[in-house]
This record gives structure tokens, sequence and C-alpha cells, in this order.
């Protein structure tokens, strides 16, 4: 008895059991998901990168040392040289500032782009939460609906002559019977591939509860026709994109002064007996004749009209589609608030259950009654899921994403 409480322990560690997570609330998931989800973890470490690189850019040249030391002949004797100069670079026309500023405008950029990467990944999340929520009320009218089936069909079954119809009856049950639980296959699969997903976007190993999950959409939003979006994570980037082009083009107007080093220079001679001891300045630079990097500053001048274009067309794009997903939004919350609440349709069913329990219905109705609360169910939450992302994009655009509790 012992060995056998041993194996069975041992399998059930080995099959990796899993506890359920301490989350007590959908905020409290989504939270979670802020702090863990792999993609925004993957964005804050770039980040961390973008910002050292302005370290980087603000680093000054090193000196620079010029060692020479030769031997040769003479009529007079044997000749030795050695000749050391140390030069300094001086970066002429701001360079180092330009090129911090580039740093700079990089850095702003990456961070504008790793925020609406961030608030893509939030979005899919919420919409997997409202979905899991969705599966664990399906699955529930399907066993209902089977229940209901079975009922009928053991009862069918047992008789030893049917008519014709009741044997269309039953056949018909068989194949409802059968699509029914294939879709609950489905359904099973989809949870287990959300519950998983939303728990490594939690960063922990635990099964997501019930009741971390939203019970319902937020319906109580009203938008005005107000299309400002200066706060939206897209248009940030656009402009940073014109800040780092203007940046770009102040380097390269910087890049048309030569760099100067400049440093002291000392030399020894060496003939027979006598020696020779010289000191001096070295300088060197490149002499602006056959280019002034003219080049590089009609380069950098063009990828500022092209950023100003770009800005200006997602500025028009913003607001077209902040006012698309109001629209959108309203739309889906007039059709969810006018339909018939998931506890006036449970009344409806109950009722049909019960006349059905007494004889008063067919089984013909019986299957379309539970056809028509399966079909109609999954419309709702198709309606849900559309009114839960227009809901989190107009927050998106209006930069208050992260500022909303679910």
């Amino acid at each position: 008895m012992k060995g056998n409480a041993f194996l069975l322990l041992s399998f059930l560690l080995s099959t990796g059991i899993q506890a359920q997570c301490n989350i007590n609330s959908p905020s409290e998931l989504l939270e979670m998901i802020k702090k863990n989800h792999p993609s925004i973890s993957i964005n804050k470490s770039k980040g961390h990168a973008l910002e050292k690189s302005i370290d980087f850019a603000d680093q000054t040249p090193n000196p620079e040392l010029d060692a020479e030391s030769t031997v040769g002949d003479s009529i007079e004797g044997n000749v030795y040289t050695t000749a050391v100069t140390l030069k300094h670079t001086f970066e002429l026309g701001g360079k180092k500032g330009a090129r911090v500023d580039v740093a700079k405008s990089n850095y702003k950029l990456g961070m504008a782009a790793a925020r609406f990467e961030n608030e893509d990944s939030l979005i899919d999340s919420i919409k997997r939460m409202h979905r899991l929520r969705q599966i664990y009320e399906l699955i529930p009218l399907y066993e209902e609906s089977l229940g209901a089936f079975n009922k009928i069909l053991k009862t069918l079954k047992r008789r030893s002559s049917i008519s014709p119809e009741q044997r269309v009856e039953r056949e018909t049950l068989e194949l409802v019977t059968n699509d029914y639980k294939l879709k609950m296959s489905q359904l099973n699969s989809e949870k287990i591939k959300l519950s998983k997903h939303l728990t490594f976007f939690t960063g922990t190993n635990c099964i997501i509860p019930r009741n971390s999950l939203p019970n319902e959409v937020n319906l109580s939003e009203s938008f005005d026709n107000n299309k400002k979006t200066d706060s939206y994570s897209k248009l940030n980037y656009a402009k940073s994109a014109l800040e780092l082009a203007q940046a770009n083009y102040e380097l390269e107007k910087s890049n048309s002064y030569p760099d100067l080093k400049i440093g002291p220079t000392f030399e020894y001679e060496k003939l027979n007996v006598s020696n020779t001891k010289t000191i001096g300045i070295a300088l060197t630079f490149d002499l602006p004749i056959f280019n002034v990097n003219g080049g590089g500053r009609a380069k950098a001048a063009k990828e500022i009209i092209v950023a100003s274009s770009q800005l200006k067309n997602i500025k028009l794009e913003s607001e077209l589609d902040l006012e698309s997903w109001i629209s959108t939004y309203r739309r889906y919350k007039d059709s969810l608030l006018t339909i018939a609440t998931k506890e006036e349709l449970e009344k409806k069913h109950t009722r049909i259950e019960a006349l059905f329990k007494r004889g008063i219905i067919s089984t013909s109705l019986v299957i379309e009654s539970h056809r028509q609360l399966i079909e109609f169910s999954n419309t709702r939450f198709e309606f849900e899921i559309g009114a839960v992302e227009a809901l989190w994009y107009i927050y998106k655009m209006k930069g208050q994403l992260n500022t909303k509790s679910i």
C-alpha cells in the first residue's frame, strides 16, 4: 500500500501539478500582465540598452600616440632617430553635442515604439481574458444541451418500436449530439490554450482562476466627438521620428567641419657623439577641398521632409481611426444594451425546459431552443469582443490605456 502511494505521489509530481494563481480580481490579473508580459519585459530591456547609447555618444575620443624609431648610416657615422607625437582630437562643428542629440532622439523613438507594442500586447491580453470567461460560460450550455438530448435518446432507444417520425428524431439527435461533443472538445482546447497563454503572460506557473476574469464588458463609457489624439503612441512615434531626422541633419551639418588633431611632438637624433633634440606642435586635419559633406546634408534634409509627411498623414489617420473606433463602440454598446440579458435569457430557457419535461413541446423544438440559445450566446460574445476591442483602442488612441483598469 505504501509503495502504491509513493508511486502515485511520484507520478503527480512528475506531471507538474499546477495550483491556482493567487489572483482575486481582473484588475490584479491585468497588473501582473503589465509587469511580467514577455514582450513588455523585452521592450524594457531594449529601453535600457538605448539609454546606454547616450553615454556611448557622449564619449570623448582618446588621445592619439604616434611613435617612430629609425636607424641609418651616413658619411659621418650611424644615425639614430626617435620621434614621439601625442595628439588630441577636437571635434569641430559641435559634433559631440549633435551626436548626443541623435542618441537621445533615437532613445525617445525606441521608447515610443515600445509603448505602442506594449499597448497592443495589453489589448490582446484583455481580449483573451474576456474570451476565456466566455468559454467558461459556453461550456455549461453545451453540457446542459447534451444532457437534455441524451435523456431523449435514452427514452427513444428503450422503445421496442418507434414511428418513422421518432426514428428521424433519434437520428437527428445523434447528429446534433455528436456535433455538440466536437464543439465542446474545440472549446476545451481553446480554454487550455488561452489559460496557458495568460499564465505565461503573468510570469507564473499556475492556473488562472475564474474569479480573476472580467464578468462583463464595460458599456458605461460615452465619448464625445473630440478627435484629439496628441497622446496617441503611434503619433508620438511619428513625432519622435521627425525629431530624429532633424537631429541627424544637425549631425550631418557638424560633419561638414573636419576634426582637428593637435598636440606636442618630440624628436631625438643621435649622430656619433652629437645629439639633437627638437620639440614642436603637430597638427592634422582634413582639407575640405573635394567635399564638405554636401551629400550627407542633402540626404538628411530629404529625410526630414519624409518624416514630416509621415507625421502629417499619421495625424490625419489617427483622427479618422479614433472616429471609427468610437462609432464601432457605440454600435456594439447599443446592440448589447437592447438585446436580452443573460439573466433574462436564462429565465426563458428555464421555462422552455419546464414545458419540455411536462411533454408540452416536441423534441424538434427542444433541439431548436438549445441551438438558438447557443447561437445567441455566440453572437452576443462576438459583439462583446468587438466592444472590448473598440473600447481599449479608444483608450490607446487617447493615451489613457495605462491608467484604465478592467
